[in-house]
């Protein structure tokens, strides 16, 4: 059965909406989608995967949450941070899944997963990044003069579609699959508790603990490094960060974690899995496939 249905549970004291489905025989993958509560002007959840999401059901079982303040899942107590984000992630996998998990991360989720593989490697079989400004070697946060001066007001329908078509390289993803549920996150309790139009990014719970995040990522990845296989999968044309933030990132990993890929999307945006699929299903099956027949 390869449908995903769409559940919910408590995970670390917070209600969590996720989408469940796949080959319960397959490889366990959970993925993280992109979007930062309250300083994106779209609002990220698991609709953002689009169909990639059922292909991939197609030989390997699916996790795929709204996380912290996004979508369906609730804000919880305490600021947004990445910390707390993390916190979420590893009990998320160790609730839904018996062996250690295929992790894949897009955008700020790549931050998120590059933490949860650093704190709790055990958890996780593989990882992969994509497309992630948060995660890359940079010293921006998470805005971008991609983004300036969005449609008021902020987070409407015609606001997210501006955002959507500013980060992608062609607008023919953006449809009412992707409008709808981003328009519908926007009204749910999750990005109300952290959307505060008025406010400067940088006086955010978040954007600050992102840049601690990217800060500490530097000491590990010169001492322990990253205990896992990582995959790095970057867009060719994302207006967010560049190519060689994406290369950097793989050179810093590469350093200490010889199972290390990179891997460029040409004619992709900053949604690679939504504007190149085919490309983006194959590099991504690959790596895991690989790695899972190395092992046995």
């Amino acid at each position: 059965m390869t449908k995903l249905t769409e559940t919910s549970a408590t995970i670390g004291g917070v209600q969590t909406r996720m989408l469940i489905g796949g080959i319960n025989s397959g490889p366990t993958t959970i993925l993280l989608h992109g979007g930062s509560p309250g300083l994106s002007p779209f609002c990220g959840g698991a609709h953002l995967w689009g169909d990639i999401l059922d292909r991939l059901a197609r030989d390997r079982r699916l996790i795929v949450p709204d996380l912290l303040g996004s979508g369906g899942t609730g804000a919880g107590d305490g600021p947004l941070t990445v910390e707390r984000m993390v916190a979420h992630v590893a009990e998320l996998a160790r609730a839904t899944a018996k062996e250690p998990v295929h992790l894949v991360g897009h955008d700020l989720g790549g931050l998120i997963a590059l933490w949860t593989a650093i704190n709790a490697p055990e958890l996780i079989a593989a990882l992969t990044i994509v497309a992630s400004a948060a995660a890359s070697p940079t010293g921006d946060g998470v805005e971008n003069l991609s983004l300036l001066s969005p449609p008021r007001p902020l987070w409407s329908r015609e606001s997210q579609a501006w955002a959507y078509d500013r980060l992608s390289y062609s607008h023919h993803h953006i449809d009412n699959q992707l409008l709808d549920p981003s328009v519908a996150a926007a009204e749910l309790a999750g990005h109300k508790a952290f959307a505060k139009s008025e406010a400067a990014a940088s006086d955010s719970d978040l954007f600050v603990s992102v840049m601690r995040a990217k800060s500490r990522f530097f000491r590990v990845a010169r001492e322990d490094g990253i205990r896992v296989p990582t995959q790095i999968i970057w867009a060719k044309n994302d207006p967010l960060v560049s190519v060689d933030h994406g290369i950097w990132l793989y050179r810093i990993i590469a350093g200490k974690q010889p199972a290390a890929h990179f891997h460029l999307i040409n004619r992709s945006g900053s949604f690679p899995f939504r504007e190149q699929p085919d490309e983006f299903l194959r590099v991504l099956t690959a790596f895991q496939d690989g790695l899972i027949a190395e092992a046995a």
